[in-house]
């Protein structure tokens, strides 16, 4: 499947349409090709600009927002282990100090 293809299932752009194809295509070079990344990156920009809709005097909060963060925290945990297998040796969470305790001196 082709990165753009990927990256508009990912971002549900059949259902929820958002992005141009020469948005999607900037977003993914921005984000290093990388397609976890982009679809993150792309759900917070769909999670900010989806806070309310108004239509002459109504006005109607949209509870997608949330929706959108979820899926962007999901597609960011992806972005994250796939860096962790590409970089086995960096620690990214944990705490480790090279420091040792008084009484072992």
């Amino acid at each position: 499947m082709d990165p753009i293809e990927q990256l508009k299932l990912n971002l549900q752009e059949k259902e929820y349409p958002y992005f141009e194809d020469i948005d999607l295509q900037n977003l993914l070079l921005v984000n290093g090709k990388n397609v976890s990344k982009a679809s993150w990156r792309g759900c917070l920009l769909k999670a900010a600009s989806d806070d309310q809709i108004k239509v002459g005097s109504i006005e109607v909060k949209s509870s997608n927002k949330d929706y959108w963060n979820n899926l962007a925290a999901i597609y960011k945990a992806d972005y994250e282990a796939e860096q962790a297998a590409l970089n086995p040796t960096a620690v990214s969470t944990g705490y480790r100090t090279s420091m040792r305790r008084a009484d072992e001196i």
